[in-house]
């Protein structure tokens, strides 16, 4: 699967369409919730590894990442399963 850059915003946005704490998606991604709170406000970028196991924790939990384009920006939404695409 071709990896979309994770904004800070992107993650937040996930997160709360989730419902999860800043700590619950260090959990899901084997991360500190330090790395996700520095991301968040714009501190810093986490290194590579780390950044993957995020975009992988969202994804696992449902979250497709919506690449950035010039007229609608970068977003998330929930992935359509094959289940709800028969409904």
């Amino acid at each position: 699967m071709n990896r979309i850059a994770l904004t800070a915003e992107q993650c937040r946005g996930a997160r709360a369409m989730l419902g999860w704490s800043q700590i619950e998606l260090a959990r899901a991604a084997n991360v500190s919730r330090q790395t996700i709170a520095d991301f968040e406000r714009g501190a810093h970028v986490p290194i590579g590894n780390n950044l993957a196991s995020i975009v992988a924790a969202l994804e696992e939990a449902g979250i497709e990442l919506v690449a950035d384009d010039e007229k609608k920006g970068a977003g998330i939404r929930f992935r359509r399963t094959a289940a709800s695409r028969r409904e």
